[in-house]
């Protein structure tokens, strides 16, 4: 008896390479969770976020668009959602409770979180946030906006310890060390080190915030 796969002759091998996620294992739970959140990275890093799909993330993952869809109405939640999950805790943070020392450590959370494909997708889409303002304004808000409050913090407990001077909370003040960071990050892909981030908070962060006789 004769079995027609329906793949014509000399197209075998090609047809082999194809692959259909709805015949792998189902996706669940955490499992499904961290196969999106990886699979819309590598497709911002790749396409950016104009080019970025629910189809090609969906098959990147493993799943159907079903599943985006019951989560996510649109890719604008969809991709917050993935750099928030991959951002670290700001709650997680340990201040050691000196201004120099929590601003090291707010800075280089900041830039492990760069590395790998986080980074490589946040840089491809800081050059599209101003072409793009539905999802400027969610990346404000999930994204800038609990880092600024964090810092604002760590700078008015070094003025209430009297480390920092009353002007320390300008907002030039307190977006300066992260602007720079993410500008270094952006222009050349590398996240800066544990030295170049001593280095920006000793020669420009605390003489522009500390307290003054």
């Amino acid at each position: 008896m004769t079995v027609s796969t329906g793949v014509r002759a000399g197209h075998v091998e090609t047809a082999l390479l194809v692959t259909d996620y709805r015949q792998r294992p189902r996706k669940r739970g955490v499992t499904l969770e961290r196969a999106i959140t990886e699979a819309v990275l590598a497709e911002l890093g790749e396409r950016g976020y104009a080019g970025l799909t629910f189809e090609g993330v969906a098959t990147r993952a493993g799943t159907g668009k079903s599943a985006l869809y019951r989560r996510w109405p649109d890719k604008v939640g969809m991709v917050a959602d993935a750099i928030s999950a991959t951002l670290p805790d700001p709650e997680s943070l340990s201040f050691p409770g000196a201004l120099r020392g929590d601003l090291i450590v707010y800075l280089g959370a900041i830039a492990r979180s760069m590395l790998g494909p986080l980074g490589l997708g946040t840089r491809m889409l800081c050059g599209e946030l101003s072409r793009h303002h539905e999802f400027a304004e969610m990346w404000e808000q999930r994204v800038v906006g609990p880092w600024t409050a964090l810092l604002t913090e760590v700078i008015a407990d070094a003025i209430a310890r009297g480390e920092a001077r009353q002007g320390a909370l300008a907002p030039e003040c307190v977006l300066t060390g992260p602007t720079f960071l993410c500008q270094r990050f952006t222009v050349s892909g590398v996240p800066m080190t544990d030295a170049e981030i001593e280095s920006l908070v000793d020669n420009a962060l605390i003489p522009m915030l500390a307290f003054r006789d």
